[in-house]
């Protein structure tokens, strides 16, 4: 029968085998760390990016329904010069209390330098304009053509609501946060790539973890082998 030679690893390299082991094992855990870290920060980007563009939204939509208050409000206090039907005037002041309601209805329609621009707009057309003449035309008899005294007036008012740059303002803002989200999207493409790359690190972490625990069973038993010649030696001598 032949028998099969085992050659004892020296305890020194069983050390060193280890040490390397150990120290595998923390790198692997630092880029493990790492890819799930860049995974947070990847999501934190996308939910920022998600969370800013939800914003815009409603933003959009207030400066929207307030922009077209403000046309409705032109629209009916024109059609009140021409006909005098007081129900013009109330169709006025619904959309004027509904403006300036929106734009003081939380702390970030106070903050929209556009809804406050459109409200001081409104305001000194209302003041300066519509209040006015809506008095000048309840003096006129119905049924009359309007005489050229109130048309002088009329064209004397303000007219210019800059409706057009208001429209023109809150489009070019709510396409610029769909692009920042599209851009944002477009970039994290590879975002779940770490979560694969993690889990091929913390495999490769448990292997080494085998490996080192293996290593220092050996370096155990050699240990204990070494002490057991050494006792092994000491008896033989006394014999002696």
């Amino acid at each position: 029968m032949s028998s099969i030679l085992i050659i004892p690893v020296p305890p020194v390299k069983l050390a060193r085998a280890v040490w390397a082991r150990v120290i595998g094992l923390l790198l692997l855990g630092l880029l493990a760390a790492a890819a799930l870290a860049y995974y947070g920060y990847g999501l934190h980007r996308v939910n920022g990016a998600l969370s800013s563009y939800q914003q815009a939204v409603l933003q959009y939509q207030m400066r929207t329904e307030a922009i077209d208050r403000l046309s409705d409000m032109e629209a009916a206090f024109n059609r009140y010069l021409l006909d005098g039907n007081s129900a013009n005037t109330g169709l006025i002041q619904a959309d004027k209390q509904r403006i300036e309601q929106l734009a003081q209805s939380n702390a970030d329609t106070q903050n929209d330098k556009l809804l406050q621009s459109l409200v001081a707009v409104e305001q000194k057309w209302y003041g300066q304009a519509v209040q006015p003449l809506i008095e000048e035309r309840r003096k006129l008899a119905a049924g009359q053509g309007l005489p050229e005294d109130f048309l002088a007036k009329y064209r004397a008012a303000p007219q210019d609501l800059q409706i057009v740059n208001f429209e023109t303002t809150a489009e070019n803002a709510y396409h610029q946060a769909q692009q920042a989200l599209q851009q944002t999207e477009d970039q994290m493409h590879w975002l779940w790539l770490p979560i694969p790359v993690a889990g091929l690190l913390i495999v490769g972490m448990i292997a080494l973890g085998i490996g080192a625990l293996r290593n220092l069973r050996y370096l155990k038993e050699a240990a204990e082998n070494e002490g057991e010649e050494e006792d092994d030696g000491r008896n033989s001598s006394h014999e002696k």
